[in-house]
């Protein structure tokens, strides 16, 4: 493999490793601002609800006996689309009262990490503790938010950040392709002098205007005079009847 294709090779993969970290960069930065937006639905709907249930707990009441625990979950179940239950249990985990959409289905009362909002496959589960004026264990909440919309959107957004890096790919090519042309006319330059060089160690002559329709600098044009001077005068010094020209014949 010659340098131009190494350096095409090069380019290459250098573009499409930058261009897959922006496209896994963007999608994460996706993912994380839709989760946290979700986050911060479930809070506000959370920190409502814990409100009024709080309000029944100072004066004296449990949970089991309001009567209007229903209407409370309800009425907070339709604050949020992606909010899918909304359930309240006692201290020992046994359900009291519990809503869920029409797209929502039975949560499992296995408890998680109080005051986090856990990420399932396809649940987002939220647990708040309630107590007493006392400080005591007065009962949970639990809301769950069902995924499937953000990774509908996720699973969306990445064919289409996909398909945009194919096309970004495509559309850069030609790019590629005429930065390469150019450099390998500029490299047709210093391998046919180090050719040249060859010619001239093995007592041949040189090839005339090998550069001349490539592409220089002022710089390198200067270099390519420079070393067509220096290949005349070898070439006169090792003419023949040339004066200077050593002598093969050793003294008597």
């Amino acid at each position: 493999m010659n340098l131009t294709a190494k350096i095409a090779l090069a380019i290459v993969l250098i573009f499409a490793a930058a261009l897959g970290m922006t496209t896994m960069l963007n999608y994460m930065r996706l993912e994380q601002t839709l989760r946290t937006v979700l986050i911060q639905r479930i809070e506000v709907i959370s920190n409502e609800t814990r409100q009024d249930l709080s309000a029944a707990i100072d004066i004296g009441l449990r949970l089991e006996n309001m009567e209007n625990l229903n209407e409370i979950l309800m009425r907070r179940l339709g604050m949020s689309d992606e909010i899918s239950e909304i359930s309240v249990r006692d201290c020992s985990g046994n359900l009291i009262s519990s809503e869920r959409s029409n797209a929502g289905h039975p949560i499992s009362g296995e408890p998680v990490r109080t005051g986090d909002v856990v990420f399932t496959k396809s649940l987002a589960l939220y647990d708040v503790s309630l107590q007493d004026s006392l400080g005591q264990c007065a009962g949970n909440l639990r809301l769950a938010a069902d995924l499937s919309d953000i990774n509908t959107r996720l699973d969306r957004v990445s064919s289409e950040m996909v398909r945009a890096a194919g096309i970004g790919m495509i559309a850069v090519f030609p790019i590629l392709l005429l930065l390469l042309w150019l450099m390998n006319r500029r490299h047709r330059v210093f391998v046919s002098l180090n050719d040249d060089v060859k010619r001239a160690m093995a007592g041949q002559d040189a090839v005339a205007n090998f550069q001349d329709k490539d592409l220089l600098t002022e710089s390198e044009m200067e270099m390519v005079a420079m070393y067509r001077d220096i290949r005349a005068n070898l070439r006169d010094e090792a003419a023949p009847g040339n004066p200077s020209t050593p002598s093969n014949e050793t003294p008597r």
